[in-house]
Formats: structure tokens, C-alpha cells, sequence
């Protein structure tokens, strides 16, 4: 038992270490683990075991600003970075994440070359044009601000600022190793997706960061994982103050990380009569709901996506487990259901990955609910009327409920009696019952 202001002896197993020297020299590597079981602890001990030529990117690494200050030379800049990293890991009474990063004194130190590839990467990964601008135009000897698409980057959302700390990180060449603690924090999904690719890419890597020997990634996010290479991705687990840290070594291993981070046990994919993947946890309460009313002897997997921006991720993992999807013989058993608002070219990228096009159902209207029993809506909101959709709260004869509460009631009322909506019959049970024989 340690003492409340005591710090944990947290070490690594002996196994580990000729884990560790093998990730010094990887290229890439991607630690994945739950939640306190030591990667932080990790990546913030590599980074002192490597020296000054590593960098440390923690969680909290963005600080806000509006005007850029001017770059005062100072040839100990990176000694004194590192002294600071130091003395916080060696003296903190708890465990804190932030990082030695001012994104104000980055872009300010970047040499103008550097600068240059800063403004071409963010406009090549999220299509905004950064220009570096006087304050008052026609005078050099105002401040200067960054201009993001016309408006000063205080203004963009958290998630480009993050985005932009990261790859102003990356560029400082005073360093030849990075450890990136949850490169997806405060990252959409669709931005993630782009960023993985971009720092995953080798033609990008040589162009635009020659000077990185080593990029180290701990994270939550399957996006993030090294797809191409599966055995540059490590599992991290603690048993007591012990950390101990394995290399994905086959398929199944890296499957069975990828289902962990979706957050899925193993076996909701595992040989089912038919995989359903939707979009969001209303369409999996209902469809769920109906599968076991109306075909309670099948095993059918329906999987929440939770946007339609991971239904390609949940159908990259399957593709894992079913080796070519297209000579595989569940492609006519999978089935993905969209809203009709969706990611623009979404259905042709889900056909050029093996699903049948006809197996993508895509409503009409933009939301399950007006696909629900009619004889369940009319009890709940009564006779007549259109039902209306604003935000979350569905309403029709002056009655409202919001989406999650309408579910609850839809799902507790139904029976294998019940009779489906005319479209969800034709443009999706039809379908399925056909399949299932």
C-alpha cells in the first residue's frame, strides 16, 4: 500500500525490454492497451531513456492564441525543452499530461521553408489555406496573426488547432523521434482517418519529414493502427506495478486489438447468418429488436457503427476475418443501412470494398423513425399528421418525444405480430428473410 502522495513504482517486466529496443527501431509503432494500464507511463519513460532527441506529445498539447509573437534565437531551445519535460516526469506529485508545446513559439521557431510545408499540409489534409498576415495591412511592423480561410485560427475548432499542433510538431527537425499520446483526441473520425493516412504514408514521410527515425503512437483509436505492417502494433497491460508490452505476431492477434478498440467482444462477428451494420444506436435498438422477434432461431450480428464514418472501419475488420469478401460466402449476407444523409460517395466506397448494392439500404428519409411500425406511431402521437424530425425530438400531432425515448417505447410495444412499415418490409426484411432462406 503506498502513502497518498506516494509514487507508484510502476516498472516493466523483463521480458519487455527487447520489446522496447525493438520499438526504438521501428519506424512506426502503435501501443494499445486499456485504459491505466501504462502507456503514458510508457511513452514519457522511452522518452527520457532516448534522450533529447525524442520529443513527448502529451494529451493536453494545445494552448490558444490570436496574435504570434516574434522568435527570439536561443541555441539551447531544445536542452531547455528538455530539462522541462524532465524535471515535470521526475517531480510530479500526480500524473500529468500536458506537453512543453506553445503552438504560438513552434509556428514562430519554424523556418520559413518549414512554414511552407505547414501551410501545403493542412491544406492537402482539411482543405484550409493558412496565411501568416499583418494585423494592420500595408504595415510590416505590425503583429502578425494566422489566417485560417479568412479568420484568425483562435476561432477554429479545437480539433483543427490539434491537428495543426501535432504537424507543427512534427516539422521541428531538432528531433529524429516523436511519442504521440492519443493522436485522436478531439479529432472527428473522418479527420482521424485523414491524418493516420498522411502520417502513415511514406512518400508523405520522406517529403515532408525526412528528420523522423521513429513515430510512436499510444492509442484508443483503431484508425491509428499500423494496417500495413501488423507488427509494428504492441498490446500494453499491467498486472500490479508491473507493465508488460507484446508484439502483434499474427492476423488473429491484430483482429482480436481491432475488436477491442471497436469496443466488441469477439464473438458478435463471429459466424453469423448475416452481419448488419447501422449507423446509429436507435437503428440498432429497433432492428435488433425486430430480428429477435421475427427470426429468434437466426444468429444475426447487428452492429452499431455509431456514424456512418466507421461503418467502413467495422467492414475493414470483417474483411480481416473473411479473408476476400468478394469470393466470400457472406458478401450476400452483409448488410449496411444508411440514412439518406450520408458521407458523399460513402455507398460507392462500400461497393468497391466487396458489399453487394443491393445489400446497402439507404432510407428515403433521413432517420429510422419514420420507418417505425405505423401502428405503434399512431398509438404513441395518435391519428393523422405528419411526423417531423428537428434535431433529436420527433413530434407529430402536437406530441413529442426525443429519439432515444421513442425507441423505448417502439421496442416495449412490439411483438412478432406487429406489422412492419411497408418500405422497411420491402427495402430491408424482404431482403434478409430471402437471404436467410
Amino acid at each position: 500500500m503506498y502513502r497518498y502522495d506516494q509514487k507508484p513504482g510502476t516498472r516493466f517486466t523483463d521480458e519487455s525490454n527487447e520489446t522496447l529496443q525493438r520499438i526504438r527501431d521501428s519506424e512506426y509503432a502503435v501501443l494499445v492497451g486499456r485504459n491505466n494500464c501504462g502507456k503514458s507511463f510508457l511513452l514519457k519513460t522511452l522518452t527520457q531513456q532516448w534522450g533529447q532527441n525524442a520529443s513527448y506529445l502529451g494529451p493536453a498539447r494545445y494552448q490558444n492564441f490570436n496574435l504570434l509573437g516574434h522568435y527570439t534565437p536561443n541555441r539551447n531551445r531544445r536542452d531547455e525543452k528538455w530539462r522541462q519535460f524532465m524535471q515535470q516526469w521526475q517531480q510530479q506529485q500526480q500524473n500529468i499530461d500536458n506537453s512543453p508545446v506553445n503552438l504560438q513559439q513552434a509556428i514562430a521557431e519554424l523556418a520559413d521553408e518549414q512554414r511552407d510545408k505547414l501551410t501545403e499540409i493542412i491544406f492537402d489534409l482539411l482543405g484550409v489555406t493558412l496565411e501568416f498576415r499583418y494585423t494592420v495591412e500595408n504595415n510590416s511592423m505590425s503583429q502578425k496573426y494566422i489566417s485560417c480561410d479568412g479568420h484568425n485560427i483562435s476561432y477554429t475548432s479545437s480539433g483543427f488547432r490539434l491537428i495543426t499542433t501535432l504537424v507543427t510538431s512534427l516539422l521541428d527537425e531538432d528531433y529524429d523521434t516523436f511519442l504521440i499520446d492519443e493522436p485522436e483526441l478531439g479529432i472527428s473520425p473522418e479527420a482521424q482517418g485523414v491524418l493516420a493516412d498522411f502520417l502513415f504514408d511514406r512518400a508523405h514521410r520522406q517529403k515532408y519529414f525526412p528528420h523522423i527515425k521513429t513515430l510512436v503512437f499510444a492509442t484508443h483509436s483503431t484508425i491509428f493502427l499500423d494496417k500495413l505492417n501488423i507488427s509494428n502494433n504492441y498490446t500494453v497491460s499491467k498486472a500490479g506495478d508491473e507493465i508488460s508490452v507484446s508484439p502483434v505476431q499474427t492476423q488473429a492477434d491484430f483482429n482480436s486489438i481491432h475488436f477491442f478498440l471497436l469496443g466488441n467482444r469477439f464473438e458478435t462477428l463471429y459466424l453469423p447468418s448475416s452481419i448488419i451494420l447501422v449507423e446509429g444506436k436507435c437503428d440498432h435498438k429497433f432492428i435488433e429488436r425486430v430480428i429477435s422477434l421475427k427470426h429468434s432461431s437466426s444468429q444475426i450480428s447487428v452492429i452499431a457503427a455509431n456514424s456512418d464514418n466507421r461503418i467502413k472501419e467495422v467492414l475493414t475488420v470483417a474483411k480481416g476475418l473473411l479473408s476476400d469478401l468478394q469470393r466470400s460466402p457472406y458478401r450476400d449476407r452483409i448488410f449496411i443501412i444508411l440514412d439518406s444523409v450520408h458521407s458523399a460517395g460513402l455507398p460507392d466506397q462500400l461497393e468497391r470494398m466487396g458489399v453487394l448494392p443491393e445489400n446497402i439500404v439507404i432510407w428515403p428519409m433521413n432517420g429510422i423513425e419514420y420507418y417505425y411500425p405505423p401502428s405503434l406511431i399512431d398509438r404513441i402521437f395518435g391519428l393523422g399528421g405528419e411526423l417531423t424530425i428537428v434535431g433529436d425530438i420527433v413530434s407529430r400531432n402536437g406530441v413529442s418525444y426525443n429519439k432515444n425515448e421513442l425507441v423505448e417505447k417502439i421496442v416495449s410495444m412490439m411483438d412478432a405480430e406487429t406489422e412492419m412499415q411497408p418500405k422497411f418490409q420491402a427495402m430491408f426484411l424482404s431482403k434478409l428473410e430471402a437471404k436467410l432462406g
